[in-house]
């Protein structure tokens, strides 16, 4: 056999995993490893947890807000969102975020999250949307197995973690407080403040560092209520790494927007040049963790289970009664 002969295989295995290496690095995310939003296969959610170990966790997120568990808290107050208002040195940058999402940064004076039954001051980050291809489908969490056709998260950090590189991963580092959308018949006027810029954000990669938007308030985007309630439970990142140390407050009130608004959002594509959609990950177990809301309109519920318990526990007592009588009655 001569030396050529001898290489033969070994160049051609050679050449075969450097062309695998080549085609797997392009769905490398930033941190080295590699996920997506497919439905099956290699780097979809149901593989998240190989490259990811908190991915398997048991305190997952997104949930289903089953609302026949959820427990009234009179003691949850309101966020103070006053700062959601405040525009004076705040530069807004809007980025197709690795083809997963269209983001929101924030830098300059800082914003931020007070009160809500948080355990500190919170510091707005970022915000950015999941969306479907479909108004069936779009949001990550689901009301009662029902899913809006997009999910916007605003997402905050605790202040004095602020120059912590992994404050990811401190207990209850991140606060998230999230939003569902429903379609209207009517362009909701807030939202062109945003999506004007999305041409320059069509595909991803195109600009590496974003496009600095003029800075708009943050509170213009969301439900004009005075009180915004919310869903509260503990949860994770809904995105690798999963951290296990998400406050999340879902609003009960949704924020409308219109199907030629939603579209645009649709009209993102990722590096590949896919559309940009169905950006979400299935719902989690939700185990033993507890849904709370400050929600009044749960208060009337909450008070006729009460009334409800009473009234059975009424019913208990008065039939022990008669059983431990007519047990004597039958002794003697």
């Amino acid at each position: 056999m001569t030396s050529s002969q001898a290489w033969k295989v070994p160049v051609r295995h050679v050449v075969t995993l450097c062309i695998g290496i080549i085609l797997w690095s392009g769905s490398v995310d930033a941190d080295g490893a590699s996920w997506n939003y497919n439905i099956s296969g290699y780097g979809s959610p149901a593989y998240w947890y190989m490259n990811y170990s908190n991915c398997g966790g048991v305190m997952q997120s997104p949930i289903d807000i089953n609302t026949t568990i959820v427990l009234y808290d009179p003691w949850l107050p309101v966020f103070n969102i006053t700062e959601y208002s405040k525009t004076d040195n705040v530069t807004m940058t809007l980025t197709n975020k690795g083809g997963h999402t269209a983001e929101v940064e924030f830098s300059g004076t800082p914003i931020y999250l007070r009160e809500g039954g948080l355990p500190d001051v919170y510091k707005l980050v970022q915000f950015h949307f999941h969306w479907g291809a479909q108004d069936q489908r779009g949001s990550e969490h689901s009301i009662d197995g029902y899913h809006a056709p997009m999910e916007l998260h605003l997402v905050h950090q605790q202040a004095h973690l602020e120059n912590d590189a992994k404050f990811k991963e401190h207990p209850f580092a991140i606060a998230v407080f999230g939003f569902m959308f429903k379609i209207s018949t009517e362009d909701n006027p807030n939202f062109e403040k945003l999506l004007q810029y999305f041409p320059k954000i069509s595909t991803a990669g195109k600009t590496m560092n974003g496009t600095e938007i003029e800075t708009f308030k943050v509170r213009d985007l969301l439900p004009s209520d005075e009180k915004l309630y919310f869903y509260r439970y503990s949860g994770s990142l809904t995105t690798p790494e999963c951290y296990e140390t998400v406050i999340w407050s879902l609003a009960t009130q949704y924020i409308t927007i219109s199907e030629r608004q939603i579209n645009v959002f649709r009209s993102l594509y990722n590096e590949n040049h896919d559309p940009l959609v169905d950006d979400f990950r299935p719902i989690q177990a939700l185990n033993q963790r507890s849904i709370l809301t400050n929600d009044i309109k749960f208060m009337v519920t909450a008070a006729s289970f009460n009334s409800g318990q009473q009234w059975t526990f009424h019913k208990m007592t008065h039939f022990i009664s008669f059983i431990l009588v007519f047990y004597l009655f039958m002794l003697y």
